[in-house]
């Protein structure tokens, strides 16, 4: 019976909507963020999140205030259109972090 109930509470958890947000320096020497974004969308299937936005910089150091796809990510986020932000490597977005807050 205990299982039953487990069961029936995972059942009823709001599905995680989840932002992809990746970076690649340079589009040059062989840099690609497919990669980042393939390892990310098997990631959050694995957990069973949805991905309801996919933001990819290219060629954007991050040392960089202004991104494209981060600064569209932070207007998204601030429009509650995901629960999470599920990055490669922390420092593809870590600079964000700071210049969010």
């Amino acid at each position: 019976m205990a299982d039953g109930i487990l069961s029936e509470r995972i059942s009823r958890a709001p599905m995680i909507r989840a932002a992809l947000y990746a970076r690649v320096s340079t589009a040059n020497n062989g840099q690609d963020p497919t990669m980042q974004t393939r390892e990310l969308r098997e990631y959050c299937e694995r957990r069973g999140w949805n991905v309801v936005g996919e933001y990819v910089d290219v060629g954007f150091s991050g040392a960089k205030e202004k991104r494209p796809e981060l600064d569209r990510l932070m207007v998204d986020g601030h429009r509650r259109r995901f629960d999470t932000v599920v990055v490669w490597k922390f420092d593809r977005f870590l600079l964000a972090l700071f210049l969010a807050f």
